[in-house]
């Protein structure tokens, strides 16, 4: 596949695309940071106690995106620049949604003075934001895998995941209830519009992989054996002639 000009083109763009997105997505965060907002009423959240559940917010996240960027690039390569630029889109969405909703977080804030107390894990704090509400990041990026990585058994496990995802910010009171249902929707709608987009060139990569896949690259290697063998075998000959020479 890196051989192929327009799929190397495409995963350099795509790249760039979630590259400037992440950057694009830290400056919103910090830029609604930066004025204190006033939390809203939340009919579900209201009844729900908050809960510890740190552990599973940051690293359970961080072992999920970690499988989200291995298993394309292992298991299924001719999408790998189709999921960059997916996920850069829906960066860039949440990043404009963050801009344009003026609200604090919810009542029973986990990361509040007064509920996180010290056993928080401080490694992370840097990537916690208070005003980056709308809409989860955690549930819409699970879920836009489960979209993704259709034909496969992980795609379950991202689907299990963005329910997990979604109950594990809703208990922490780090996101309102509107921020994780709409996170669904928003999540297909950027996959849907990818998909319009670039699915053309997604499907002619994947083409290639069927035509000169795993298959094609281990006949090309076995011949590369057999020829270095070939090879090898002509210099002993010429070493024993010259040798009795």
């Amino acid at each position: 596949m890196l051989k192929d000009r327009a799929y190397v083109l495409s995963f350099l763009v795509g790249l760039l695309v979630l590259f400037g997105s992440l950057v694009l997505n830290g400056f919103a965060s910090v830029y609604n940071d930066a004025t204190f907002y006033a939390p809203v009423g939340d009919l579900l959240l209201d009844d729900l106690p908050t809960y510890n559940l740190e552990f599973l917010f940051t690293w359970g996240f961080y072992l999920i995106i970690t499988s989200i960027v291995c298993y394309p690039l292992f298991f299924k390569p001719e999408i790998v620049p189709f999921v960059l630029k997916t996920f850069g889109i829906l960066l860039v969405v949440r990043s404009a949604f963050i801009v344009l909703t003026h609200f604090g977080p919810p009542e029973g804030f986990f990361y509040s003075d007064e509920i996180m107390g010290t056993g928080f894990i401080e490694s992370t704090e840097i990537f916690r934001f208070r005003n980056d509400l709308f809409f989860s990041g955690h549930t819409s990026a699970t879920f836009l895998a489960f979209l993704l990585f259709r034909g496969s058994l992980f795609r379950w496990l991202m689907l299990v995941s963005s329910f997990l995802m979604g109950a594990t910010v809703l208990l922490m009171h780090v996101h309102y209830s509107i921020d994780v249902f709409a996170a669904f929707f928003i999540a297909y709608g950027v996959y849907a519009f990818s998909d319009k987009v670039f699915n053309n060139l997604n499907l002619r990569f994947k083409n290639k992989i069927k035509i000169q896949g795993w298959s094609a690259l281990q006949r090309r290697l076995k011949g590369l054996k057999e020829r270095r063998a070939i090879r090898k075998a002509g210099k002993l000959e010429k070493k024993d002639v010259v040798g009795v020479v």
